[in-house]
């Protein structure tokens, strides 16, 4: 029996593309000079950030302020520019999006099923890591109207209050008190949130991809225990056609990583980085400001998510491409002759190989690695607390 019924399969690359065609991020798309302006505002604004740094190094507690927000900037501007100048990608994504719209062929509705578990994750984790980084994104850039807002209720001469922007950066202009300057400069920054949001788009991209080798290596197992072994006949016709492509998923595997492993190592050292310092941010600023406290909870709730989904990819992509070996084991090979229990053997020992999804192709991703991580970022934190 063959299932071809698509009906259920989601776009699961669908939320990333729309986000990336804002800024014609996307490497297939025709639209070099508003990538530019974009990657040159970004650019602007990081260097005003690093000059803000440097104007407040005598006070810790802003400085670690600071290096919650212009890392973040960096990292996904970047990024951006890795994705858009990656050569290998468009062959990777049109692949994704041929496999989706009717190139895998299901022998029958357990690989169906097998393949739509990943596939949902990928839509579900697309449409809404999307919008919870909008949505974080945003709260922080609303945050001095909130401000604003109270103390306007509370003080008779709000004259008084000095205007705050949503992000740190250092500005020419003197903004503090000249509602119309300060305005301006509000609208200038409202583009830079949206960096949260493209970096939400790039970990769908990671995350979607490799979970969709991890489906089709798990159709793979099911296909082989079920298929392999079950008559005598044309055995040597299946193990081909199983054996090719088992090679094109390797293939496939290998390209994720020389497409993605300069972008995890960023990752790798930038939400190690973040995850302490905004940990120290919230304890910093839980007695004065409820609600930056709130917001800096939600993002260190989303460094730590972020970390946890490549530990989870990693470990999937370990524990799917291992069952290919096992499914070869399981089979029935009393059924077959020698000279193809020959041919069945070196299938298993080459199916003993695990695929990994790596940061600069030597931090490997896995369960085991993401508890690493989180203690050097508490060890972090602790160093923090200690030099205050």
């Amino acid at each position: 029996m063959t299932s071809s019924d698509y009906s259920q399969i989601g776009d699961s690359l669908a939320y990333c593309r729309r986000i990336f065609a804002i800024g014609g991020v996307m490497p297939q798309q025709d639209t070099p000079k508003l990538f530019k302006l974009i990657v040159l505002y970004f650019f602007s604004v990081i260097l005003m950030q690093v000059w803000d740094t440097c104007d407040i190094f005598h006070d810790f507690e802003l400085l670690v302020v600071s290096a919650t927000e212009w890392p973040v900037s960096l990292s996904a501007t970047i990024v951006l520019v890795l994705i858009r100048t990656n050569k290998k990608l468009p062959a990777v994504i049109d692949r994704i999006q041929r496999d989706i719209k009717g190139a895998i062929s299901f022998g029958n509705d357990e690989e169906k099923r097998r393949y739509q578990k990943y596939n949902n994750i990928s839509v579900y984790f697309g449409k809404y890591v999307s919008l919870y980084g909008f949505v974080v994104a945003y709260m922080i850039y609303v945050r001095p109207l909130i401000g604003l807002l109270v103390h306007s209720g509370t003080d008779e001469d709000n004259n008084t209050q000095p205007y705050v922007l949503p992000f740190r950066a250092h500005m020419f202009l003197d903004y503090h008190y000249n509602a119309k300057i300060y305005t301006m400069l509000y609208i200038y920054q409202f583009p830079i949130a949206f960096a949260a949001v493209y970096h939400a788009a790039e970990v769908s991209l990671i995350v979607t991809s490799t979970l969709h080798v991890c489906g089709k290596l798990s159709v793979l197992a099911c296909r082989i225990r079920m298929s392999l072994t079950q008559s005598s006949g044309h055995f040597q016709h299946r193990m081909k056609t199983i054996v090719i492509e088992h090679l094109e998923l390797l293939e496939f595997s290998n390209s994720l990583n020389d497409c993605f492993h300069h972008i995890l190592l960023i990752e790798y050292l930038n939400c190690s980085f973040r995850l302490g310092i905004s940990m120290y941010v919230v304890i910093i600023t839980l007695a004065k400001d409820t609600v930056a406290a709130i917001n800096y909870i939600m993002y260190s709730i989303i460094v730590v998510s972020w970390l946890y989904l490549y530990s989870y990819i990693g470990e999937q992509l370990v524990h799917e491409s291992l069952q290919v070996g096992e499914a070869f084991y399981d089979t029935d090979w009393t059924n077959i002759t020698n000279s193809n229990r020959r041919s069945l053997a070196i299938c298993l020992i080459n199916g003993q190989k695990a695929e990994y999804l790596t940061a600069g192709k030597y931090y490997r991703f896995t369960l085991f690695g993401f508890s690493d991580i989180v203690k050097s970022s508490m060890a972090f934190l602790s160093v923090l607390r200690a030099m205050v």
